[in-house]
């Protein structure tokens, strides 16, 4: 949801929240009724603001918030994303290199799904697989079907499983039914969303690392759950209510205050 649908779902709110107060506003005090009707109109309408215009905006409140943090233009974010080796991959990084805001692009290295592997060619691979191609820095088997492939820096991913491919099919009949290419992003802070909104649909971002990031993770642990912000919705309905009901004492209150406090 975009910060303009945010702030329409707040007024409508708000509009809610001045439809309690006139309510109020035009019930005489008489009697005990009144006041229970108030109150009870009050809770009722600031729950069902709270479901239909609040909560549902809840989890773009952070992102927002962090949005009007000051950053510098040394502030950097990193973008975790993951793509099929089947697609190009050469030509995605290149493109990504073209989009404002972009610093580098760096393919980190690629996860493998095999058929499943013996105990002996877990054991093995670790060693043979960098022994067979010098374009792999390292290999770790994560299970009996997947291995973890680090690449060198400026390697092709899809050539290098290819190869990859080939050999575990030669040496040991082991065929990869698919595999996925980790890159990494350095991305100006303040461009971290607009580089992710053009990022084609082939590719997952698998996490977003850095000081925006951040202050995004800290406003999440501080706004309570969507259930608690219904009822303080509630509460703050009910609220406005009593202050529309007794907003004629009220004044008298502040107007006698004030008077004091010139005497």
């Amino acid at each position: 949801m975009g910060t303009i649908a945010v702030i329409l779902m707040v007024i409508l709110f708000i509009v809610l929240m001045v439809f309690v107060f006139s309510t109020a506003l035009l019930t005489p005090i008489i009697g005990k009724k009144n006041l229970i009707f108030v109150m009870a109109m009050g809770f009722i309408v600031g729950i069902i603001g709270g479901v239909f215009f609040i909560s549902p905006v809840m989890g773009d409140i952070p992102g927002i918030a962090a949005s009007f943090h000051p950053s510098t233009p040394n502030d950097v974010e990193t973008i975790n994303v993951d793509i099929s080796t089947d697609l190009d991959i050469n030509q995605f990084v290149n493109s990504v290199r073209q989009i404002e805001g972009v610093k580098s692009v760096e393919v980190r290295g690629t996860t493998v799904k095999t058929t499943p592997l013996s105990d002996k060619w877990r054991a093995s691979l670790p060693k043979r697989i960098p022994a067979s191609n010098r374009e792999i820095k390292s290999a770790q088997v994560l299970s009996n079907d997947t291995v973890k492939i680090e690449i060198q820096n400026q390697a092709y991913p899809h050539n290098v499983i290819k190869k990859l491919e080939d050999w575990l099919m030669l040496v040991g009949a082991i065929d990869v039914k698919f595999s996925l290419a980790h890159v990494s992003l350095q991305v100006e802070s303040a461009r971290v969303y607009e580089v992710s909104n053009q990022l084609s649909g082939d590719v997952v971002v698998t996490g977003i690392q850095g000081p925006t990031q951040d202050r995004i993770n800290y406003i999440k642990s501080i706004i309570p759950d969507k259930n608690s912000v219904i009822v303080l919705c509630g509460l703050l309905g009910l609220l406005v209510g009593l202050a529309g009901l007794f907003i004629d004492t009220l004044i008298s209150l502040f107007d006698s205050f004030k008077d004091r406090m010139r005497k």
